[in-house]
């Protein structure tokens, strides 16, 4: 069966509608931190768009106005900006701001499926590399669901191929997260099997962003680039 593969970025920028500014009022420096923007995640998912020939999907609506990567009943749907406007003021960012990305990405994987392909989702996200304390171990996490398996072949021959470019580099499953936490491919698996879909959030680690130096960031957007390559070759063979 054919394969199709898609790109996305649920945590692309940290832009507000002009009718929500006044919410951060005095507390901006909150729109400029980790907690509103995956630092890194869109120029990497743009350089694995380009490199590799794939469809990007990204919003760059700030989660600290509504959270893209969370589900409808998540307590962090909305931030702590958000969380106590009027049912009505909510109602208006999730039909404006939120669905949007969401119906778009499983419009898509439904579109291809119904046409007979396979699909797969990489969700292109960064983490900060110290949380509440916690110096994060992994460089980079392939978060997935290794009840699925599809998703548990991909994760393997994409861990191998990125520590066969770089002995040196910390690959870890489902680190800093565990693939089934509440997130984007977590929901489009309720809606699509395993012999359907598979989807992975890729977890960079922001340290390479902020690095300083440009020559760590692209040594790790080459080594991402060169991994889906292959692994898009592999599956392409498969399918002859």
């Amino acid at each position: 069966m054919p394969v199709t593969c898609i790109l996305t970025c649920e945590h692309a920028g940290n832009e507000l509608p002009p009718e929500f500014e006044h919410l951060f009022k005095g507390k901006e420096e909150e729109l400029y931190s980790h907690k509103a923007i995956d630092f890194g995640a869109l120029r990497l998912a743009r350089h694995l768009a380009t490199a590799c020939y794939l469809p990007l999907y990204s919003t760059s609506i700030s989660r600290l106005l509504v959270e893209h990567n969370r589900s409808l009943d998540s307590e962090e749907l909305f931030s702590d900006f958000t969380k106590d406007l009027s049912e009505e003021e909510k109602h208006t960012i999730l039909d404006k701001y939120y669905f949007p990305h969401r119906d778009e990405v499983e419009e898509k994987v439904r579109e291809e499926v119904e046409a007979g392909n396979k699909v797969l989702h990489l969700a292109v996200h960064t983490f900060t590399p110290v949380k509440e304390g916690e110096v994060r171990e992994a460089e980079i996490g392939i978060l997935f669901d290794p009840d699925r398996s599809w998703e548990k072949e991909i994760a393997a021959q994409l861990k191998a191929d990125l520590q066969n470019q770089n002995l040196d580099r910390k690959v870890l499953d489902n680190s800093p997260y565990p693939g089934v936490d509440d997130g984007l491919p977590t929901y489009l698996r309720t809606k699509f099997s395993n012999d359907q879909y598979a989807g992975f959030e890729l977890e960079i680690n922001q340290k390479f962003f902020l690095n300083g130096d440009p020559e760590v960031w692209q040594k790790v957007l080459h080594e991402m680039a060169t991994s889906v390559k292959a692994l898009l070759a592999t599956l392409a063979r498969r399918e002859k």
